[in-house]
């Protein structure tokens, strides 16, 4: 890990003879000698916890507000699918950021990118909180999505400057496991704020995270861009994009990533309303019920890790997809029984987050090491592609959950979330019967 010199004077020779600077006296020989106490340990040049915080910026930013979208719908006097717009719009603006911020971090440094993308979170942050309109309030989401996401990317951007292929993977999981539990701990956090305050505390509390992020930012992080990067970036980045999308290998990860998250982004989208509707729960209610599918998803990162280098990326897919796959099922029966406890939903989100967690890690490496010395380009492309279809299920169901046929029903985020998974599936059996590994 590159380290920083700043503070450390390095002792000359005679210096180092004599033992000048700070020192401890003790006799010898009958005179006074000085020993030089060892140097101080110099500060790293990208902290992880400070790469953790600022990546968890984003997901904590979406999440975090999903328990009180029904209490914004009727403080702003407004339709539940406008407000699920700043869910659909935040998800389009961070898509098309991550494509844009890796190779103006590479022009301009990675540092100058971060502290500008946090600033600007912050200013949108703001905005939020103040909005008098849902208007305002979805063109502020824009500004904090496109401020944030500089976080997701460089983030895993520095890791990769600062280490070997091996630790920045182990880097990168800490990461990784951050933004999960972000979102987990916050989502009850916003529903409690909610209840007790009101929703608009709740982009006041994002917009303390962002300012602190930040202020740590220019605090603790130094320049980790190579010094060979910056010339012809763009020249470069838009030729590795056409060669990726050449590639057929690519695009079936792609988009069995895609389908994969359709199912996720249908129900953070949906959720809250249909909650609200069926089962008449409280923002606070929600928040706590939310875990589950989070906790879900955070156990199923774990199984593979312990078990992806036994069975093979495609074969950790298929049984994913097949493992959610499952999980929308037993909803769908749930539902058409008409059980009315909150469990029948949530329990099944369980399990759709636990397969998630099986398949989602392999198909993004999979689609990363397609072209291994194009790494870079394809992972924000699939960041883009995962977030992007999480844009267009949230805004599928924002067209659909108030018709009036299946008005006070699970159905708005239940059919989504069925087709998301069944086509997911059958994407991975493709990947299985092309032998790719």
């Amino acid at each position: 890990m590159p380290m920083r010199d700043e503070g450390v004077s390095p002792l000359s020779a005679e210096d180092s003879r004599l033992g000048t600077g700070c020192s401890t006296p003790h006799a010898a020989g009958g005179r006074t000698a000085h020993v030089a106490p060892p140097p101080r340990r110099p500060r790293p040049a990208a902290p992880l916890a400070l790469l953790v915080l600022v990546a968890m910026v984003t997901p904590t930013a979406m999440n975090m507000y999903l328990p009180a979208m029904a209490e914004m719908q009727r403080d702003l006097g407004t339709s539940a699918a406008a407000i699920q717009l700043t869910l659909t719009v935040f998800l389009v603006a961070t898509a098309l950021g991550q494509l844009a911020v890796g190779p103006i971090s590479d022009i301009v440094g990675r540092r100058p990118a971060l502290v500008f993308g946090l600033g600007l979170f912050f200013a949108g942050t703001l905005a939020c909180a103040m909005a008098p309109t849902v208007e305002i309030l979805i063109a502020a989401r824009v500004v904090q999505a496109i401020g944030g996401c500089a976080g997701l990317v460089l983030s895993r951007a520095i890791i990769r400057d600062m280490h070997g292929t091996a630790t920045a993977a182990s880097m990168i999981a800490y990461v990784t496991m951050g933004m999960a539990i972000g979102p987990m701990v916050t989502a009850p956090i916003g529903g409690v704020v909610a209840d007790v305050v009101s929703w608009r505390l709740i982009f006041w509390l994002l917009a303390a995270l962002g300012a602190a992020a930040l202020v740590l930012t220019l605090l603790r992080l130094d320049e980790t861009r190579p010094p060979d990067r910056g010339g012809r970036v763009f020249a470069r980045w838009s030729h590795e994009l056409v060669t990726l999308l050449g590639l057929r290998e690519f695009w079936l990860f792609v988009t069995t990533l895609s389908a994969i998250c359709i199912p996720f982004f249908s129900f953070i989208s949906g959720g809250v309303f249909v909650a609200t509707d069926v089962y008449g729960l409280s923002p606070s209610a929600y928040g706590l019920f939310f875990i589950l599918n989070v906790g879900g998803y955070i156990i199923g990162n774990f199984v593979t890790g312990r078990l992806s280098g036994r069975t093979g990326i495609v074969a950790m897919i298929v049984w994913g997809n097949a493992v959610a796959l499952a999980g929308v099922v037993f909803a769908v029966v749930f539902a058409m029984a008409a059980f009315r406890h909150p469990a029948f939903l949530f329990g099944p989100m369980f399990v759709i987050g636990f397969g998630n967690g099986l398949a989602l890690p392999m198909t993004v490496a999979g689609a990363v090491g397609v072209r291994p010395q194009l790494a870079g380009t394809a992972s924000g492309l699939t960041g883009a592609f995962q977030i992007g279809s999480g844009a267009l299920a949230s805004l599928l169901v924002g067209l659909v959950i108030e018709l009036p046929f299946w008005a006070g029903t699970l159905w708005p985020v239940l059919v989504p979330m069925l087709i998301g998974c069944i086509l997911a599936l059958a994407l991975s059996l493709l990947l299985r019967t092309r032998h790719l590994t």
